[in-house]
């Protein structure tokens, strides 16, 4: 098997800068919404309890599968998906006698995965834990667990995304007078980038948390309204010591608001700790200052 495991420490990196280190030329196996009921996370209400999973797998290979196409037939360059399909509901089976936390089950996918891909080496790996009955008001809530996998020397660049899926929350939205009479529905899909790992289960409160601030609002805009609860979700969740890299993004939608359009939508992305960002900012400006001075 593959050594794909390093010895340095994680480092943990926003979503975005995580895909641009991928080799954009990479192969890869994907097993898409593979189901499984787990012991893992916790459910709308936020309780420990086993429940459905969908689990999205994404391999990456630092080398072309060419010997396998030029063949017709799986060999050591490629993945056998129904294999590590297999093996990854097998692994996670093996896993419900004691909960654990959906970092934790990303882990032990991870590991199930590489221990799958034999002499095949992996360039980064992808895990989507999707829990359908993770949201109240939504289709769901989940994890997107990610793994660049550096030079032995250096640490694996990783990511966590903990995000909501088509939460649908009435409110008064708009600027037309029969707007301002009746609430309409938004549909807000929230992540959260640089998730730390002793958090993965803040999905129910961050939920609980939106739909509060969301359904108690009366802006005109959406601009107005996702600016705002945005602030308002940085203020109730995000920790100084834990989040100074962290992000938030929110994507609203007014579905009634156009005829003929499914739905307008404004998505903004903001720091969670924009007072970090502006020191780091400052002393960044201030060491430039100081170079330009001494040369």
């Amino acid at each position: 098997m593959a050594d794909n495991t390093l010895p340095g420490d994680d480092v943990l990196s926003r979503y975005e800068l995580w895909q641009r280190l991928q080799n954009q030329d990479c192969d890869k196996i994907v097993v898409r919404n593979l189901e499984a009921t787990i012991n893992a996370g916790v459910d709308a209400w936020g309780r420990k309890k086993a429940q459905p999973a969908l689990l999205t797998i994404s391999l990456a290979l630092k080398k072309q599968f060419d010997s396998a196409a030029q063949a017709d037939s799986l060999d050591s360059s490629t993945i056998h998906y129904g294999k590590l399909s297999k093996n990854i509901r097998a692994a996670v089976h093996e896993c419900r006698a004691e909960w654990m936390t959906t970092n934790s089950l990303a882990l032990a996918v991870e590991k199930c995965a590489l221990e799958a891909t034999g002499p095949a080496e992996l360039d980064h790996f992808e895990l989507d834990v999707f829990y359908p009955k993770g949201s109240m008001l939504g289709d769901g809530a989940g994890l997107i667990y990610s793994v660049h996998y550096e030079a032995r020397s250096m640490g694996n660049k990783i990511s966590r995304v903990l995000y909501l899926r088509n939460v649908r929350i009435p409110c008064l939205i708009g600027v037309n007078a029969n707007e301002r009479q009746q609430k309409q529905p938004v549909i807000v899909n929230l992540w959260l980038d640089c998730h730390p790992e002793d958090r993965t289960e803040d999905y129910p409160q961050v939920e609980d948390g939106l739909v509060k601030v969301v359904s108690e609002s009366s802006f005109e805009t959406l601009e107005s309204l996702s600016t705002m609860a945005v602030q308002k979700l940085k203020e109730k969740f995000a920790r100084p010591g834990d989040d100074r890299d962290g992000y938030i993004r929110m994507r609203v939608e007014k579905p009634m608001a156009v005829p003929f359009a499914e739905a307008p939508a404004i998505e903004i992305s903001r720091p969670l700790n924009e007072s970090f960002r502006l020191r780091l900012a400052d002393s960044t400006a201030k060491k430039m200052s100081d170079n330009v001075t001494s040369s």
